[in-house]
């Protein structure tokens, strides 16, 4: 089994997912950051390195179409129960960007 099944499949431990958050392939962070909030899981190395994972919203970290990394872990940390007003990375985002993170969160099939 690949590491993707894996995550998809729920067979990561909560320390791999921390762990699979410092990878730098998109891919491997858009499936840990989607099974964080698919099963809700609420730690303090998780929060803490989305909140640095929110910083990345340049072109170099382009995710899926518009979106970047940083988009993902504002809606991932939403998602684990943080009001997106709270994060700092979003309260520098537009109303345009603001609607288009919001519209991500309502997107994902968590």
């Amino acid at each position: 089994m690949n590491i993707l099944e894996k995550i998809d499949n729920g067979n990561c431990a909560v320390e791999e997912l921390i762990e699979l958050l410092d990878e730098k392939n998109p891919i491997i962070l858009y499936y840990a950051m989607i099974a964080i909030g698919k099963y809700e899981i609420f730690n303090e190395d998780i929060i803490k390195t989305l909140n640095e994972l929110s910083f990345k919203r340049e072109s170099k970290d382009k995710l899926i179409g518009y979106y970047k990394i940083g988009d993902l872990a504002m809606v991932t940390l939403k998602k684990i129960g943080f009001n997106l007003e709270v994060i700092p990375t979003y309260q520098k985002l537009d109303d345009f960007e603001q609607g288009m993170i919001l519209k991500l969160y309502s997107e994902i099939d968590w």
